[in-house]
């Protein structure tokens, strides 16, 4: 029999920072204010509090654009803010889950900065930077946002980057050894500081199946949805065993994945030696969504 496990019986509560309590009335709710709301949430009965993305970020998708994974955003307060909340939830018996975004930076991190600036760089095959055929993209993926996946990259001819949800999101090349080493480092740095978790955003995008060239489009605009092409591909278990054996494994923590895993693969993602300990499953709230995205 598995042994009890603490976020089994958790109860877990939401933060959205922005909107949550602002603590210094600039209009902005902020870390310092979910400091102060501590007691309330005890009162209530959580054990645990999902902050979402507080990680400095242009905010073009809500701080799921990240721009720097260390830093957390000046509008909700400083780093040493959120280690006190950490710090200080413990003395209510609550943990604090942080929220992980890993499929894509934001255009403004310094890694895509560099990657621009440089095209020699190591930070270039951070991502995935393609020359197009005939000026035209390397292949007719639509992003999940709508219109091509693949963004012109500003001052080279023929050269695209792709982005699976908005051209302000670069995706990360999980098949680069040292961009993966990069994630787990500043996953253990938080880990380190004593956090109960992890939300995972959209884990199953990180393995794409390339292709070049026109596929058969699927909608008027000539385009074919990506998630065909980047969902749950083969090839994404190794990934996330050596994510899990370098970071997670280590820790008495929870971890929950933004992840619609098919009835067949439900214990290698969340059985007792699966790759997270649970999953969150959208595709009921798909059901009146096209093929097409």
């Amino acid at each position: 029999m598995e042994s009890r496990k603490w976020w089994k019986e958790a109860v877990i509560y939401e933060v959205y920072p922005r909107s949550f309590q602002d603590s210094n009335g600039d209009g902005i709710g902020d870390i310092r204010g979910v400091i102060s709301r501590l007691p309330y949430i005890k009162e209530f009965g959580a054990n645990a509090i999902w902050l979402c993305p507080c990680y400095k970020s242009p905010w073009s998708d809500n701080g799921y654009d990240v721009a720097d994974y260390y830093q957390v955003a000046p509008e909700f307060g400083t780093n040493e803010d959120l280690y006190e909340l950490i710090e200080k939830a413990k003395e209510y018996n609550i943990k604090i889950l942080l929220d992980l975004v890993m499929n894509h930076t934001s255009d403004e991190h310094a890694w895509f900065q560099e990657a621009l600036q440089n095209p020699d760089s190591k930070y270039r095959d951070y991502y995935f930077f393609e020359k197009g055929i005939d000026g035209q993209p390397p292949n007719n993926w639509r992003s999940y946002f709508g219109g091509s996946a693949w963004e012109p990259v500003p001052g080279e001819d023929n050269m695209f980057y792709l982005h699976a949800f908005s051209d302000k999101m670069p995706d990360l090349n999980w098949d680069n050894p040292a961009m993966r080493e990069d994630l787990y480092t500043m996953i253990n740095w938080w880990l380190d500081k004593g956090i109960g978790g992890f939300r995972i955003d959209a884990i199953l995008n990180i393995k794409k199946n390339m292709v070049y060239g026109t596929v058969e489009p699927d909608g008027d605009d000539g385009l074919t949805a990506i998630d065909k092409y980047i969902i749950n591909q083969p090839g994404i278990g190794a990934l996330l065993s050596e994510l899990k054996s370098r970071t997670f494994a280590n820790y008495d923590i929870m971890t929950v994945a933004e992840a619609g895993v098919p009835d067949e693969q439900v214990a290698e993602f969340i059985g007792p030696d699966g790759y997270f300990n649970m999953s969150f499953d959208f595709r009921a709230a798909d059901i009146d969504i096209p093929e097409t995205g």
